[in-house]
């Protein structure tokens, strides 16, 4: 694969993109500057790994076949923990029911007999919509990469989902976690969490680096070995007493000889998602019930909203790609109600 500058006869530049595809012929192009060759270049390369360019005689492939190719896909382009998920998922559900079916035999009433299956099984509807989506997108790479003429499970409904609001603490009993997790070592993430509403992996991911004590923000920003949901950067403020927690933390990590570049550690080892043990010892004795890591990210945005802070600046906050994902806080809001009614034509 190259970019290479041509000179014509009559002295014109022109850039030449020189590809090999898969299928064994070549893409090539004349294009008049090396900045379009460059984004052609990388446009093609891009598609390759996509496996938009391979040309595969239609073959009888099943879908246990086609399983480790998909999860070879996964591990390239999602993060680790959604890799993770995916296979088990995968591995443990999908694979002893479809594993030996032709993928052009799969159907939607095939589909159905499989939700039937995990209704009866007791999995919960949310569990089974992610192993739907799963499969959708396998099916739909299938016919990407030449294995199935058409996408015969695109069309299969999920399973409608009860959508309870968010479970959030109450100013109480922000008071009681804190109390009870005062001796700690969770005490300066709970405290993080409930100040930023940053995501669980965002928490365990930031580093000193991060946070800019003499201008009071933290950053929330990919990795080399990690990355942010949506890949996308953002700046949260500090609050007083998160500066003053995180100062007495930096404080004490120097003074037992602790050197990590992770904010959040144990024994200067990196939190993962071991906390949950942990997490639940400070529950019980602060007497709360039905609490999650997750739920102190429901917590910063739910008082924020009660407090007046508009929706769309929430959702810069919270770092939500979608408004749609925002507008669960909306019943929260003092004037949302209000306003609603408002819209009525003769509300004057």
């Amino acid at each position: 694969m190259s970019v290479r500058k041509r000179k014509t006869p009559n002295n014109t530049i022109t850039w030449i993109v020189d590809i090999a595809l898969p299928n064994g012929e070549r893409f090539r192009k004349h294009v008049r500057s090396k900045k379009q060759a460059d984004l052609l270049h990388q446009k093609i390369t891009s598609e390759i790994f996509e496996g938009k360019w391979d040309i595969h005689e239609q073959k009888m492939i099943t879908f246990r076949e086609l399983t480790p190719h998909y999860l070879d896909y996964c591990r390239i382009n999602k993060s680790e923990s959604t890799y993770r998920c995916d296979k088990c998922r995968i591995e443990s559900h999908l694979v002893p029911y479809f594993g030996d079916m032709l993928l052009s035999q799969i159907t939607p009433q095939m589909v159905e007999a499989y939700k039937s299956m995990r209704i009866h099984d007791k999995a919960a509807a949310k569990t089974i919509n992610h192993e739907l989506s799963n499969l959708q997108h396998m099916i739909k790479l299938s016919q990407r990469w030449g294995y199935i003429h058409d996408n015969a499970v695109s069309t299969v409904e999920k399973m409608k989902l009860v959508r309870n609001p968010p479970r959030f603490l109450s100013g109480e009993e922000v008071e009681k976690l804190l109390s009870a997790a005062e001796d700690s070592y969770l005490y300066p993430l709970l405290v993080t969490a409930l100040h930023t509403g940053m995501r669980k992996s965002e928490l365990f991911n930031i580093a000193w680096d991060d946070i800019d004590f003499q201008l009071g923000t933290i950053t929330v920003k990919s990795k080399k070995d990690w990355h942010t949901k949506n890949y996308k950067s953002r700046v949260l403020s500090l609050t007083p007493k998160l500066r003053n927690v995180l100062h007495r933390h930096m404080d004490d990590q120097r003074a037992r000889h602790i050197n990590s570049e992770y904010v959040l550690t144990y024994e200067g080892r990196k939190l993962h998602a071991t906390v949950k043990k942990s997490l639940r010892t400070i529950l019980r004795k602060a007497g709360i019930t039905g609490v999650t890591l997750h739920a102190l990210r429901h917590t910063f945005a739910s008082h924020l909203v009660m407090a007046g802070v508009p929706l769309r600046e929430l959702q810069e906050l919270m770092g939500h790609a979608s408004f749609e994902t925002t507008l669960q806080y909306a019943h929260l809001s003092k004037d949302h109600s209000k306003k609603q009614v408002l819209r009525l034509p003769f509300a004057g």
